[in-house]
């Protein structure tokens, strides 16, 4: 299963385009597994996976969803791409809601319900749930969905799957709102909507919301979803999303052959400025490594030119918070003996050590070191050292924090010498900075 790009929209552009792709299907199946079939307690079904942007979360649910609904054609296709038999006899079978949140407009607390509204009639629409007026008759949004979720379930004879992508965005979108009564009115609405998911019990086979940034999901008005696993650092996806550099250097090898003489150094060269322009990220403990795939695919089709594409991403939430903000970094970077900050929530208005969880959770910085504890120590948890990820985040960073000209993007990343030439854009003055 090709898991590459931001650059294609959708997962069928992806496998039926023969470009830039990588195998990670039997990964794939591993985490599907992991989320059907892993030991748990009673209503620990549901699940969150938080990554930075360019690695394919929304790439990743569809993906899922086509294994858990048998998508003939995309099936087909990829058994095409594959030396073996494509097996699915280990998958289980299951009806899928699939949300997607793009970025609402809402400023008001009804403009945002009506989002919401329109999210479970659109699902009605497209799973042909007949509803005979019962939605418009109940304007308790986790009625409406529960209401969803059990027609599907009842019509198919089947359990449902709930995949959500970019769960984080209508919360983050609340801040539109200026009223702060009415802000906490239109979380609890979401919340009560997610809420859904629990009160449908067996008929949920299980519940995975991916998205950008931890928050949490519930508040004083609405309970939400309170317990929620979080695979965001784990090694059950430490490396669904994301190419490993050995990925790279097998599935690319013609490639790398023919663009590194190009560029005037040697194919083990060019590795190595990939590794360091866009890997460093790391997801799990064991800190296995992996790039950026949405930053490999287009310096593919740049004939391997270098640049920190990264910076083309808005980071509307971030460069939000941090202007208003304005934190004091200092404590985050190269700095010893750290919490684990990836896996903390974010407020809606962030402060503190909470700016250094979103800058991991966005991509910016890294783990660099991890201190593991020995038997005779008094610290009974891990603890660790974060740094800036890569030469292509730092210039992000940069540019975020006013410390570069955002022309900086436009400058080609030195494949010998990496940050030739940033000094030029360095904001020095007032006049650099307006």
């Amino acid at each position: 299963m090709a898991l590459n790009s931001v650059n294609n929209s959708h997962l069928h552009d992806v496998v039926f385009a023969d470009r830039h792709y990588i195998n990670k299907l039997a990964k794939l199946k591993d985490l599907i597994n992991y989320l059907d079939k892993a030991p748990r307690l009673p209503n620990q079904n549901f699940f969150m996976l938080i990554r930075p942007r360019g690695f394919g979360l929304s790439l990743t649910n569809e993906a899922i969803e086509s294994l858990l609904v048998r998508d003939e054609m995309l099936l087909d296709h990829l058994q095409n791409k594959l030396d073996n038999s494509l097996d699915l006899s280990d998958l289980g079978s299951y009806e899928v809601i699939h949300l997607s949140f793009s970025n609402p407009k809402a400023n008001t607390l009804s403009s945002f319900m009506l989002i919401l509204q329109e999210t479970i009639q659109r699902q009605c629409w497209e799973h042909h749930v007949k509803n005979k007026g019962a939605l418009a008759l109940v304007s308790d949004l986790r009625q409406q969905m529960l209401f969803l979720i059990c027609a599907i379930s009842d019509n198919s004879k089947k359990q449902v799957v709930v995949l959500v992508d970019n769960y984080d965005v209508p919360i983050y979108s609340v801040r539109n709102i200026a009223n702060p009564e009415e802000r906490q009115q239109a979380l609890a609405l979401y919340f009560d909507m997610l809420s859904a998911f629990r009160q449908a019990g067996d008929r949920v086979k299980f519940c995975l919301l991916a998205g950008h940034v931890k928050f949490a999901l519930s508040n004083n008005m609405s309970e939400g979803l309170p317990h929620i696993v979080d695979l965001s650092f784990s090694n059950i996806a430490a490396t669904v999303m994301g190419f490993t550099i050995e990925e790279i250097k097998q599935s690319y090898e013609k490639d790398l052959a023919r663009i590194a003489p190009q560029l005037g150094v040697t194919t083990s060269e060019y590795l190595d400025a990939l590794q360091h322009c866009y890997g460093g990220f790391i997801f799990s403990d064991a800190k296995q490594e992996v790039l950026c795939p949405y930053s490999i695919s287009r310096v593919l089709d740049n004939e391997g030119e270098l640049y920190a594409y990264a910076c083309d991403n808005h980071y509307t939430f971030l460069r939000q918070s941090l202007d208003e903000e304005e934190p004091d970094l200092n404590w985050l970077l190269d700095k010893d003996g750290q919490d684990q900050l990836f896996l903390e929530e974010v407020d809606l208005f962030p402060k503190g050590k909470q700016f250094g969880s979103l800058l991991l959770q966005q991509g910016f910085v890294s783990v660099k070191k991890i201190t593991y504890p020995k038997a005779d120590d008094h610290i009974m948890s891990w603890r660790y050292c974060y740094g800036l990820t890569n030469v292509e985040m730092q210039r992000a960073f940069k540019i975020l924090m006013k410390q570069a000209r955002p022309e900086l993007r436009e400058l080609a990343i030195n494949p010998r010498i990496y940050h030739a030439g940033e000094e030029q854009y360095a904001i020095v003055s007032d006049k650099d900075h307006a």
